[in-house]
Order: structure tokens, then sequence, then C-alpha cells
């Protein structure tokens, strides 16, 4: 069974999806922050760069765009300079890098995905049942049109028919919105944005009927469950409201775990730790024995229980955190082969449960386990903190629309169990007063605290602490 918890304010939604009682996946998007991942661009080709095999694009955003020519339909022509194409962001920029994207595109929905430049009908590996197979390619032969293809995904199996039917058709409408506004907007131009955190959560991680989504705000609650009227294979009364007082992710104890993800050092339960360091090339993991060995276990056997509790440990923080790219591991030394492959099994087995693609290479012959996750988002790193000014990008602070959030966090449990004639007092840093008292910002505190708040700037607090208090007048 899993719950899906939503942390939701009006800038930014927390989303923690809880399996038998343990947090698997974690994401937060932010408004002014959002990811480009699945957009649709028209933009226009600036460069094309043999030595890189790939062309670099203005799609109308801040960097160039990157179009890698294995990226790029083999049936079509190769791209020219001031030619504009259609593509669509597998990769959010970075702090050096513009976009990856690609010119494949696909639009998603719940029981399929819509290919470009495909005859290919694909049904999911999951569908194991031949009639049922048959059926859902022979629908999808029948209503798709030459030149596009479908991945039918395993929800479909237990959808009705006409419901399957009714999605491949607006997939389709989409797709045809998408060309006519190709043929009439001017590059650079966006063509087509995908799905907001909301409805990701109901396409992606709601798979049966013993699955919850529950959401501490009204809106988002009757947003979902007027989709879920719409699917057979959703429930409405499995979308609750929730409206304690107690913060929603410590009311279902996931808090904790939540606060491991924005730490460098993770403990383990036997007393070991993983450390999770970031560089712009790779993501180095460390694992550590800590106490293990005052169990008076021998050291082979101590290595490798720790080793195995590091697993299930690294495949939820990368998963959690949204790590991508290259990483390596460096589990404590063990010296029996059949130990080593162990390892190396049981973390290839860890990480079928991801959603994102992610392959474990092996060990190297130094005893470091390289893998690869496809990077797609940002990080929760990178949206967690700022490079510190005091030395030059080395460190980090928190963000300031991080504390910004927090802040609101703690207004909203307030709210809750305050009275009217009760003042409310911000303190903090001058630097977040400042932000605080900007106009966008004093109009979002009155219109939740329906009163005005009073913020005292406090030289002496660091940057990152703050006090919220509710005083009688």
């Amino acid at each position: 069974m899993k719950q899906i918890l939503l942390d939701c304010l009006p800038e930014e939604i927390m989303m923690a999806v809880i399996t038998d009682g343990i947090l698997t996946d974690f994401e937060i998007e932010r408004v002014e922050e959002s990811s480009l991942v699945g957009r649709v661009y028209k933009g226009i080709v600036k460069n094309v760069s043999p030595t890189l095999k790939g062309i670099f694009l203005d799609i109308g955003i801040a960097k160039n765009a990157f179009l890698r020519m294995e990226n790029w339909p083999s049936i079509k022509k190769k791209p020219t300079i001031g030619e504009s194409i259609l593509v669509q962001v597998l990769k959010d920029a970075t702090s050096t890098k513009g976009p990856l994207v690609s010119g494949v595109l696909n639009i998603p929905g719940r029981c399929a995905v819509l290919l470009e430049n495909t005859g290919y009908i694909g049904v999911s590996k999951k569908i194991s049942n031949e009639n049922t197979r048959k059926q859902l390619k022979d629908i999808g032969y029948s209503l798709c049109p030459d030149g596009l293809g479908l991945i039918i995904r395993t929800v479909a199996a237990e959808t009705a028919i006409d419901k399957v039917k009714e999605e491949i058709s607006h997939l389709i409408n989409t797709w045809n919105i998408i060309k006519r506004r190709a043929e009439i907007e001017k590059a650079p131009a966006l063509l087509y944005r995908s799905s907001d955190i909301v409805v990701r959560c109901l396409r992606e991680y709601i798979t049966n009927k013993n699955d919850f989504i529950i959401a501490d705000d009204q809106k988002i609650v009757k947003r979902l469950q007027h989709i879920a009227e719409s699917e057979e294979s959703l429930i409405k009364e499995n979308i609750q409201y929730y409206d304690g007082i107690t913060p929603i992710m410590q009311r279902y104890q996931v808090w904790e775990d939540i606060q491991s993800l924005y730490k460098r050092e993770v403990q383990l339960p036997s007393g070991g730790s993983i450390v999770i360091d970031y560089t712009e090339a790779l993501t180095a993991i460390d694992v550590n024995s800590g106490s293990f060995h005052a169990y008076g276990i021998p050291h082979e056997d101590a290595a490798y229980l720790t080793n195995r509790e590091a697993v299930l440990e690294i495949a939820k923080q990368i998963r959690c955190r949204g790590i991508g790219g290259i990483i390596l591991i460096d589990f404590i030394d063990m010296q029996k082969e059949q130990n080593k492959e162990k390892i190396v099994e049981q973390l290839k087995s860890a990480v079928k449960k991801d959603k994102i693609k992610t392959v474990v290479c092996g060990m190297t012959s130094l005893g470091l386990v390289e893998m690869t996750r496809k990077r797609s988002t940002y990080r929760l790193e990178q949206l967690a903190y700022s490079s510190c000014p005091l030395c030059e990008g080395h460190g980090r602070i928190a963000s300031t629309q991080s504390i910004i959030t927090t802040i609101h966090r703690n207004l909203k449990r307030i709210k809750k169990n305050y009275k009217r004639d009760e003042k409310i007092i911000i303190q903090c840093h001058p630097s977040i007063a400042e932000s605080l008292e900007s106009e966008k910002e004093q109009y979002y505190l009155k219109s939740l605290m329906h009163k005005d708040i009073h913020i005292e700037k406090k030289e002496s607090l660091k940057r990152e602490v703050f006090s919220v208090l509710s005083l009688s007048e």
C-alpha cells in the first residue's frame, strides 16, 4: 500500500511517497523554479558543432539548449543554422550548461505514451496476459495515425477499454494542437508544457486501488478528485483532505526521513553511515562502519552487514534526492569475492524500483561500484542551497527561497491554532527580512493570515535562523 502525501503552499508543493511505511520517493516543485523536462519548444538552430556531434538552439530561455545528433530522428534531414525545429527537454539546465533536448518527441499519459516518428505499438512487459496484450495492441493500431506510435502502460490492463481509447484519443489531439501551434508560432516558442506534480502523482504513483493521496489543501484535493472521477482505475474516496494542526509530514512520521535528504552524512541502523558528496562530474558516496565493530563481529561480517544496510539507504537517497549522472560508491572493503558479488546484485535489485533508468555497472579493481542514473530534473540539493558568497562557492548556505518557504510552513501551522487578536511577529536575519518586506511577499503574508505581520530584523541571528511568534496584543 502507498500513501502519497502533498504538503501544499502557493509557491511550492512537497510530495512524499510512503510504501508500506517507508519513504520511497520525494519531490519538490516550485512555481518559479519548475522543471522544464517534458516541455516542447520550437527552437532556432544557432550553431552546428561537428566536434560535439550536436546542435545548439535558442528555445527562448537564458542558455541555449543542446541537441545531440543521436537524439535526432534518422528519418529527418540534419538541421541547419537558422532553421526552426521542434525539440523536447530531456534534462534541465545546470549552472554551466543549457538544457539537453531531443528531436524525438513524446506525450505521456496515465495509460499510454504517444511517440513521434514511429509506427511502433508496444505494450508493457508487466502485462503478462496474452489476450490483454493483443487487445491493447489492436486498440493502438486502430487509433494511432501514420507516423505516430504508442507505448501502452501497465495501468491500462486495469482500466476500462473505453477509458484507454479516450486517453489515446486525447494524446493524439494534444499532438495535433502542438503541430498546429508550431505552424503559427514564431520561434523561439513554448508549445507544450508537461503535467505538474499534482497530475504526476496520479499518473506515476497510483498503481492499485489500495493507494491513497492525502493533501493539506482543499483546492488540490478537489482537483485530484475531479480527475479521479474520469479515471475508472482511481477511487475518488482514496483522495483525502488533511486538516490537522500537526504538519502533514510529521503526522505521517516521515519528516525525519525528509530531513536526512539534506544531510551530507546519513546514519544507518547498525551505527554505520553513508556520506554523499557532489561534484560537477559525479556524485561520490562513501560507506563507513562507524560503531558497528563494537558488537564484536568479525571485520568481514561487519563490513558485509554494513554494506548490505547501505545498499538500501543508497538506493533511497539517490531516488529521493534526484541524483543523476555518474555515481561512485566506496563500500567498506571486503575480502571475499562472494560477498562483493552479493552487494552488487543487491544494489541492482534495489534500483529496479526506481522509475528513472538506473544502471549498476559493477565493481572496479579498486573496490568502487560504478553506476549511472539518467539525469533529468534538478537535484534536491540544488533547490535547497545556494553557493556561499564568503567562500566563493566552496560551501553551501540555505537558499533564500528555502528559508522563506519554511517560514510560510510555520505560519500555515500557526494559522490553525492562533487567536485573531494575537500579534504575529517574524524575527529573522536582515537579508531574509528584505525579501519578506517585498510587495509580493507582503501581499501573500496578508492573504494567508488575514492581518498585517510584523517583521523584525535581527543582526544577531544566523541567516537560516528565524522565529515566528504569536503574542497577545
